[in-house]
């Protein structure tokens, strides 16, 4: 498996309240697979400059797949 693994998680932050976990691997954003963190990076980009205001990420938790949707900080 492909992705990004969740290394740690603000506990009184948003993915903290999304459930993510560190261990989690992310393995694809806005519905396009990441490998790297600037895979994560483009994404993120890609979806603030659509105007969207969060994004759908793919995360495996013992290989078990589900979505989270996470904000999107506008650009200052």
């Amino acid at each position: 498996m492909t992705g990004l693994v969740v290394q740690s998680v603000d506990p009184a932050g948003v993915s903290a309240d999304k459930g993510l976990a560190a261990g989690d691997v992310i393995t694809e954003a806005g519905q396009q697979p990441v490998a790297s963190l600037a895979d994560l990076e483009t994404q993120i980009a890609q979806s603030r400059d659509a105007g969207r205001k969060s994004i759908l990420i793919l995360v495996r938790r013992a290989g078990e797949p589900r979505f989270v949707a996470l904000p999107i900080e506008p650009r200052q």
